[in-house]
């Protein structure tokens, strides 16, 4: 955060506005703010961070009535008007406090605090909530302990308990990322769950054991020895029983065969007829089908090549027209466009006169500008001139007339005369009290002849005379006022005359010295075009004959490309369609030559083949046989019938002899049958006993399997539960923030040996304390709070800009600013001299420092600088500068 503007008014001493701009502050890099003790210092610094936070130092927010104690007696309303840099990206803020005292209730004061950031060259409202927080990345506590360290509070980070400092290294740092507690707390109970999960899986494995798996494995055995035997004797029945059932199919066979032989017998002289028929037609196929093809395919191609003949001659006339009527709009169109150069040309040239019209009209401007300037210039002159008269009267009257009361004595006069009515009023008590015969207290007479009148009344004379003595000075300071008034008005329109006027002025006679080079520089661009012919038109006439001109180029040159592009397009295609035309024409004289000589082999081949005409051989070929299957079906009848002759007399001799026994064959059916289901069954058995073999080798394996989970999860558990110890109570987070503390006084210690001439090193012992070891003592260590005022000062400094180094790079802030409130007054001259010589390196690490003290040396050492008095009319703010 980098303050850049600070307004106060009816804040504690701050009766009337002040204004601070830092800016002039922070460029400096180290800078002061000074006062005499009540002076106001420590305002300035309560004033931005009650802006930032709603919260101040000095009061609480309930039981010490803040509103009303923090806002002026004398004033009916208090104001804070922050203004700073903050955030990554250097955004600005503005925080505004606005209080107004109620005329009813002199003790309630009401409060509002409002925020914006600069969006867009304006102010945008923000919520107030936590904007510093969320901006800045630091609470209100921590703000105050690294950023702007309110008085007294300086020490406040060392003097902290162990763990208040580990609980704002927590804070300061993000550390809550590593207060694993609850993660580790979750992780135990999924761990838990999970092993209860492979608890509940070993239960329902059962007792299974390998004890139990071997014996099943030898049932196993004795089963499959027992099924081979079974095996042996079913393959000596299934032998028997095959030679049976040949013999049973054999004397089917010959039975079917012989039925099947006569069938075939009958269906042999039709078959004959199918295939003399086929014989014909396949010669058809043969000699003709071929050529009544070639017929019909040239007959289909001659029709469709003269159908394209007439589409291209039709396509071809109408291109042709429209070729010509494109020739005749070219022609026409081809005058202007070569003219298309002059035409850019002549819009350039009048982009040019535009320009130098513009420049006319802007050095007609600017010329007004000086002529009215130098006017307003002459009547600033005359204005301030007329305020030095007034002074110079004002200033003579003044002298006149002190020269008049000093010559005069008025002063004197009435102060004497004030001091003879005092007197007289103190002398009338006396008087009053006097009686005959009883002696005067101041002179001892007992005779009173002329007694002071008691009548007479001193009080209005007194008060009279002091009116007048009032009235007379209040002239004089009136007088004074109205002189200093227009000393400051006279600068002020000195200095407004300077820089609103007379440098405006010289810019503007420097810009319009400038005019006649670019009118020049352009006037020479014009070749077709003379500036007089368009000197008298205005800029509006100019633009819209070049925006004309360029229209006018557009047109010509796009429709010269569109009607030149259809062209093109247009020959082409013509071309292409009169190529096509001398290909088709040539087809359709090809296609007239292969019909006649098709015909004529057509005519030949009938002569031949014996046939009367096309009809005869067209109605055999309606009959669409399908050769292939007809001589396939026909093979295959002569091939059966073949067949079944010799497979009739082959069975015929087979049975010769042999006789069939049903009884018996049924006998080793029944046989084959009982051994089978017997077989079958012991099969099954072996089958359960393989799936109970592997279910119980699946069940050890998965019990293996588990046990294994069991206990790496049981390990992992004693892990979990180790890590819960080490996280209870934050125990590692403070481990962590013990490191921080570390590295925050590792880096502090680069400053402190600096500052303590390398007597002293700083470190933090086991409770996260601050410790200091002595290495002129044998580097034994002690406890920070035995350092003297001094060296205590110096340990807090430098542990605070470690500190505020850390905050800044961890927030990513641009600027490292840190305001320090007192706290050098226990200091003696060279340590003095030491710690302002670390301020003053800060320089070199882009490092602002803000420093409130009432010390006469720093005030000395600081060049810039706010100086703060305690007036009558409140608390005042004066720069250096």
């Amino acid at each position: 955060m980098i303050p850049q503007y600070l307004k106060i008014k009816g804040l504690y001493s701050y009766k009337n506005q002040q204004e601070i701009d830092f800016n002039n502050l922070t460029s400096a890099s180290l800078f002061g703010i000074f006062g005499s003790v009540g002076s106001g210092k420590s305002s300035v610094l309560e004033a931005i961070m009650f802006a930032l936070y709603g919260d101040t130092e000095r009061l609480n927010k309930s039981g010490d009535e803040r509103y009303y104690n923090m806002t002026n007696l004398s004033s009916d309303e208090l104001l804070i008007d922050f203004t700073c840099l903050a955030g990554k990206e250097d955004n600005k803020y503005r925080f505004v406090v606005h209080g107004k005292r109620n005329s009813k209730n002199f003790k309630d004061v009401k409060v509002e605090r409002k925020a914006y950031q600069w969006m867009t060259d304006n102010w945008s409202p923000i919520t107030t909530d936590a904007v510093a927080e969320k901006v800045i990345g630091l609470s209100y506590e921590n703000f105050r302990r690294t950023v702007i360290i309110p008085q007294g509070n300086f020490q406040e980070f060392i003097e902290l308990k162990g763990k208040e400092r580990s609980e704002m290294m927590k804070v300061l740092f993000g550390l809550e990322k590593f207060d694993l507690f609850e993660k580790n707390k979750r992780l135990i109970e999924r761990n838990n769950a999970e092993l209860n999960i492979v608890n509940g899986q070993l239960l329902s494995l059962g007792d299974e054991t390998p004890e139990a798996i071997e014996q099943k494995e030898h049932d196993l055995r004795l089963k499959k020895e027992l099924n081979k035997s079974i095996e042996i004797e079913l393959s000596q029945q299934r032998n028997e029983e095959k030679q049976q059932d040949e013999l049973f199919k054999l004397l089917a066979n010959l039975n079917n065969t012989s039925n099947k032989f006569e069938k075939l017998k009958e269906q042999e002289n039709w078959f004959k007829l199918r295939e003399e028929k086929l014989k014909l037609y396949e010669k058809c196929v043969i000699n003709f089908k071929s050529l009544f093809e070639q017929k019909t395919a040239k007959e289909i191609d001659y029709r469709r090549d003269k159908v394209e003949t007439d589409k291209n001659q039709t396509a071809l006339a109408q291109s042709q027209l429209r070729l010509q009527t494109l020739l005749n709009e070219l022609s026409t169109v081809k005058t202007e466009y070569d003219k298309r150069e002059e035409y850019i040309a002549k819009a350039k040239e009048l982009g040019v006169l535009k320009s130098l019209k513009s420049l006319e009209e802007e050095r007609t401007n600017i010329q007004n500008r000086i002529a009215n300037g130098k006017l307003k210039l002459e009547e600033k002159e005359q204005f301030i001139k007329s305020l030095i008269a007034d002074k110079s009267t004002l200033e003579q009257n003044l002298e006149k007339r002190k020269e008049e009361l000093r010559v005069q004595k008025t002063e004197q006069k009435l102060d004497e005369e004030l001091l003879h009515l005092k007197v007289q009023k103190s002398l009338q008590q006396f008087a009053d009290a006097l009686k005959d015969s009883e002696p005067c207290p101041l002179c001892g007479s007992v005779h009173h002849p002329e007694v002071l009148s008691s009548a007479e009344d001193f009080d209005t004379k007194i008060k009279n005379l002091t009116i007048t003595k009032a009235n007379l000075k209040s002239e004089i300071e009136t007088a004074e006022a109205k002189i200093k008034k227009l000393s400051v008005d006279i600068d002020h329109h000195n200095a407004d005359k300077a820089y609103r006027y007379e440098k405006t002025l010289s810019l503007l006679t420097e810009q319009f010295a400038g005019f006649e080079g670019q009118k020049k520089t352009l006037s020479s661009q014009l070749n077709l075009f003379k500036w007089a012919d368009f000197e008298s038109k205005n800029l509006e006439e100019i633009e819209t004959q070049r925006q004309q001109t360029e229209s006018s180029i557009r047109k010509i040159i796009d429709t010269f490309n569109r009607l030149d592009a259809e062209h093109r397009a247009i020959d082409g295609n013509i071309k292409s369609i009169e190529g096509s035309q001398k290909t088709l024409l040539l087809n359709l004289e090809n296609h007239s030559s292969a019909l006649a000589l098709i015909q004529k082999n057509i005519l030949t081949q009938l002569k031949t083949d014996g046939f009367e005409s096309e009809d005869e051989v067209i109605a055999i070929l309606k009959q669409n046989l399908l050769i292939e299957r007809e001589r396939t079906e026909i093979l295959a009848f002569q091939t059966d019938l073949q067949a079944t002759q010799q497979a009739l007399a082959q069975l015929t001799k087979d049975a010769e002899g042999k006789q069939y026994e049903p009884e018996k064959h049924q006998l080793t059916k029944d046989a084959i049958k009982a051994n089978e289901a017997r077989f079958n069954e012991i099969k099954k058995e072996e089958g359960s006993l393989e799936k109970e073999i592997q279910s119980g080798r699946e069940t050890l394996k998965n019990k293996q399997r588990l046990l294994a989970e069991k206990k790496r999860l049981e390990i992992r558990k004693d892990n979990l539960d180790t890590l819960q110890k080490l996280f209870k109570a934050n125990g590692f987070v403070d481990f962590v923030s013990s490191i921080y503390l570390k590295n925050l006084s590792h880096a502090a210690n680069e400053r402190f040996h600096r500052m303590t001439r390398h007597q002293l090193h700083l470190e933090v012992n086991a409770d996260n304390d601050f410790e200091v070891r002595d290495l002129l003592n044998g580097g034994k260590t002690r406890l920070l709070k035995t350092l003297s005022g001094g060296q205590k000062f110096q340990a807090a400094l430098s542990l605070a800009l470690a500190l505020a180094d850390n905050i800044h790079n961890r927030v990513q802030s641009k600027h490292n600013f840190f305001f320090l409130d007192e706290g050098f007054g226990s200091l003696d001259r060279e340590s003095l001299q030491i710690v302002f010589e670390t301020l003053k390196s800060l320089r070199k690490e882009n490092r602002i420092v803000g420093i409130i003290s009432h010390v006469d040396e720093l005030q000395q050492e600081i060049q810039t600088f706010l100086k703060i008095e305690n007036t009558e009319e409140g608390s005042k703010v004066l720069p250096s500068w």
